[in-house]
């Protein structure tokens, strides 16, 4: 039990608790009120976790919560209850309490019950590295595969009417189906959004075009608040923000996930934004040399095993330049 109580404050602190989590670690508090021995791994944890953790709140005589921003707190017939554990308690176990008491009073005071499972209800960020790659399992059992320096935000647990996660870079979803409570991918002005559908969405924060390609299902896309495209399979819309340009095409199926098979395709790409994706994908440093060239447009395939350096020969010989090495670093000139 002391493990677990540790467990739990630790997780409590660092902001990181499950809605059950947190409902555990009051569960513990109220039967510390009369047990002992409850009361005794309160006291271990302390001396083992809690030491170093300064008093940032306090209870005082009359049951008001002290010492946060702001007037202080009425914590009602509880705060009165506390006052006896407040004594006996290290200062840093105090402080968990004392959280743990507001955010009841804020249930309690302010009537509204989204407010407190906010306050439990962490939102969660997940990225990868250069030339990593990443599987990971939502709340609602959605399934994203994250490619190469990527980054995705979304909540702990989802709740309300929609369920919205926020993306940078590229990744695959297989949103599981929920009736009336569609998924919802923010990236920058443009949202995907879906009830359940397997889809693709590329959009690099340096890189020229926001892509959306569906794999199965149907998906809605938006851009700048409006409607722009209303995808089926085999279909992709492309948004090119600076230029508000919008343009919809056919692709394959199999091309809607390529790079998770290995397949790197550029439809209609500027040579520059290639050259960062290569960059992503093998983590190794390309500068071009010679102006104008990171402006042509191409299009072109590579295999990601064939390694970078097969890849940028392709990109110069659709360009007439020359690839040279120099202190690890690929020169286009």
């Amino acid at each position: 039990m002391e493990e677990r109580i540790k467990y739990l404050f630790r997780k409590f602190l660092d902001n990181t608790c499950t809605k059950e989590e947190f409902e555990e670690v009051f569960s513990y508090i109220r039967m510390a009120e009369k047990d002992p021995v409850i009361q005794a791994f309160f006291d271990k944890v302390y001396e083992s976790e809690f030491e170093e953790q300064p008093s940032m709140a306090f209870v005082d005589v009359e049951g008001h919560l002290k010492g946060l921003s702001g007037p202080a707190v009425e914590t009602a017939s509880f705060g009165k209850k506390l006052q006896g554990m407040m004594q006996r308690w290290p200062a840093a176990v105090t402080v968990v309490i004392v959280l743990g008491v507001l955010a009841w009073v804020w249930n309690d005071d302010m009537r509204k019950p989204e407010m407190a499972a906010a306050a439990v209800n962490i939102q969660v960020t997940k990225s990868t590295e250069r030339s990593e790659y990443r599987y990971l399992l939502l709340p609602d059992s959605t399934e994203v595969w994250l490619n190469a320096e990527s980054t995705l935000e979304f909540p702990q647990k989802f709740t309300g009417s929609k369920r919205e996660v926020v993306l940078k870079g590229e990744a695959f979803f297989d949103v599981k189906h929920a009736n009336k409570i569609p998924f919802v991918i923010y990236t920058g002005e443009v949202s995907t959004e879906v009830l359940g559908t397997a889809f693709n969405i590329k959009a690099y924060p340096d890189m020229e075009k926001i892509t959306v390609s569906v794999k199965r299902g149907k998906v809605k896309v938006n851009y700048a608040k409006k409607q722009v495209a209303l995808l089926t399979v085999g279909q992709q819309v492309s948004i090119t923000p600076k230029a508000k340009l919008v343009n919809e095409t056919q692709v394959k199926e199999t091309e809607t996930s390529a790079w998770q098979e290995g397949k790197l395709i550029y439809d209609d790409y500027m040579i520059g934004d290639i050259l960062l994706d290569l960059e992503r994908v093998y983590n190794q440093k390309v500068k071009v040399d010679v102006g104008g060239v990171e402006t042509l447009r191409v299009s072109t395939s590579f295999k990601r095993d064939q390694g970078i350096e097969k890849a940028l020969e392709v990109l110069c010989r659709l360009t007439d330049t020359e690839l040279e090495r120099e202190d690890g670093i690929y020169h286009i000139r």
